[in-house]
């Protein structure tokens, strides 16, 4: 194929790790864990996160272990991407009022821990689930997820935001307790979206006593996994079983099966290779690609095993790379220099060259990854090399041959040496291809992310994995109806407060539409007027290479990346990579 430099078939398998876990539990008194239960789970990834605090999620390695802490009402098969029961264990959904109504399972608890230590932790109630919505429908330095969970989708939310923001506390009149275990939400537009989005830890249900002590350092929720806070640091994240999780298997055995899980933040995905190779990993996100051809020819037998030892994985995934302007100050709120930038750089080569052919394609047409069926992305027209192109609008643009352009600042986020290298390709296209002089920095993600929301720097590097397996969770970071007229106060998703209207009535009715036809043609509508504006410069869709210790079973990777650890549970390791 014209991307890849490898042309076989992607579920190889290899084993790994000649060190540590027999599998052996530690909680052989529970007279309900299974005969395999046990063990530790061990990831690598190179994201530190800033906040494991629900609302204040903005990434997927926050998104990762705050899933692990806390529960929703409703969660996301990880297998098929279905919407399955929660913490909720039933609900039933009144299309013609666009209301559903929820039930709860009886005697789940909060974790024993923070405010319940030593004494017996609450149950949780439909009093939690009012505080938890209504705390996601207010103003708050804690609350980056209005606009994604509640803003135009639940009735009175956003009465209930515009009220706080003046100091005035009124109920979400959209939220209606039936009892201690039943309640309704009513809605604006389409319920099986708000299940998709209410699947996410952003709107994981919160105990109201705990919040009140602990505020946005609030680490004690209903999952499956208790945090430990003594023994883990901002790289170090351990996660412990929590023996009163309400879940079992099939068999009645009790979940999850795993003793611990532990999640590294290294310094570089290079690094994480090197530790994943020595066995101290079971799964690794990313494999750097220039080192992608040797791992499979230095253990290309592994792979053949039969069974095999660890798997190698390949597949499309619900996310992009992209880089995006600051359009509200010069020199890119000239909408001419912008589309100049985007005809001036070649994806293929960047593809080919220095991605050594990992990504599923170029990014030329629009923002959203060709991963939904009957939404045309192909339809769009987007941006392919074109120099001549390019050079014109650059001169119309007032910049003949670059002249007269300041020296363009990117920021990039640090952890991946794919960030670099990328940056210096394009930094050399611009210059080769139409004498623009830029400069990249790179930061650390939080720092990168605390720039771009203050308006800092020309241009940064993006990138966006779906919330939800909707092209809208694409497009809802460019509506610009949420963005707030005071540039002191969060603007999320929409961090770079990129403002349309045509885009934003495009938007809005895809969003509002009845059926998934309407929504996809209207969406599409709104994807190429932002294409037409060029707030960004898409670059390509992800297709990332994965390495998983076979000692992992039941264990699912998807295009989301969302991961749920109960039901996996670990063999003695067998081998190493080479």
């Amino acid at each position: 194929m014209r991307f890849f430099i490898f042309c076989f078939s992607v579920i190889l398998t290899v084993a790994l790790f000649s060190r540590c876990d027999s599998g052996s539990s530690t909680l052989a008194n529970d007279p309900y864990r299974a005969e395999n239960a046990g063990g530790t789970i061990r990831i690598a990834e190179v994201t530190e996160p800033n906040s494991l605090f629900p609302s204040k999620v903005t990434n997927y390695i926050e998104a990762t272990i705050a899933s692990q802490i806390h529960e929703g009402l409703v969660q996301m098969n990880p297998k098929n991407m279905q919407i399955v029961p929660g913490l909720a264990e039933k609900w039933e959904i009144d299309y013609a009022s666009k209301t559903i109504t929820f039930h709860l399972r009886k005697g789940v608890k909060f974790q024993s821990e923070g405010p319940f230590a030593g004494h017996t932790a609450p149950e949780v109630s439909t009093k939690d689930v009012q505080f938890t919505f209504e705390n996601l429908s207010r103003n708050s330095l804690y609350n980056y997820q209005f606009a994604t969970v509640c803003r135009d989708r639940i009735v009175g939310a956003n009465e209930t935001f515009e009220a706080s923001k003046l100091g005035k506390n009124i109920p979400l009149s959209g939220f209606k307790r039936i009892d201690d275990y039943t309640f309704s939400i009513a809605l604006l537009n389409s319920p099986d979206i708000f299940l998709q989005i209410i699947s996410t830890p952003v709107a994981a249900i919160l105990s109201e006593k705990a919040f009140s002590q602990l505020g946005d350092k609030l680490l004690v929720g209903a999952g499956p996994f208790i945090y430990d806070e003594k023994n883990s640091n901002s790289t170090h994240h351990l996660l412990l079983r929590n023996p009163n999780y309400y879940a079992k298997d099939e068999k009645g055995n009790s979940l999850p099966y795993v003793d611990s899980l532990i999640i590294d933040i290294l310094p570089s995905i290079e690094e994480a290779l090197i530790y994943f190779k020595d066995g101290k990993y079971d799964y690794l996100g990313s494999v750097p690609s220039n080192q992608l051809k040797q791992v499979v020819q230095d253990n290309i037998n592994a792979f053949k095993g039969n069974p095999p030892l660890f798997i190698l994985e390949r597949g499309l995934e619900i996310s992009n790379q992209f880089y995006v302007f600051n359009v509200n100050k010069p020199p890119f709120n000239n909408l001419k220099l912008r589309q100049a930038f985007n005809y001036a750089i070649d994806r293929d080569k960047i593809i080919e060259r220095i991605l050594f052919g990992q990504a599923y394609g170029p990014a030329t047409n629009g923002l959203t990854p060709p991963a939904f069926d009957k939404y045309a992305s192909s339809s769009i027209l987007g941006y392919s090399l074109d120099i001549p192109k390019a050079k014109k609008l650059l001169a119309e643009a007032g910049y003949p041959d670059g002249k007269g352009l300041p020296e363009i600042q990117l920021i990039v986020n640090s952890g991946n040496s794919r960030n670099n290298t990328v940056a210096a390709e394009i930094q050399k296209q611009l210059k080769t291809n139409i004498n623009v002089n830029l400069t990249f920095e790179s930061l650390s993600n939080n720092d990168k992310f605390n720039l771009q929301l203050k308006g800092k720097g020309d241009l940064y590097r993006d990138g966006w994995v779906a919330d939800y397996p909707s092209p809208e969770s694409f497009l809802s970071i460019f509506y610009g109806e949420p963005v707030p007229s005071d540039t002191t106060q969060m603007s999320f998703p929409n961090t770079t407060r990129y403002i349309n209207k045509e885009y934003d009535r495009y938007y809005k009715l895809g969003r509002d539409s009845r059926n998934q036809d309407s929504a996809y043609l209207y969406f599409l509508k709104a994807e190429q007027v932002l294409i037409n504006d060029a707030p960004i410069i898409p670059l390509w869709y992800e297709s990332n290479y994965r390495l998983i210790s076979s000692r992992l079973k039941n264990f699912h990777v998807n295009p989301l990346k969302i991961f749920d650890f109960k039901k996996v549970s670990v063999t003695k390791r067998e081998g190493k990579l080479q």
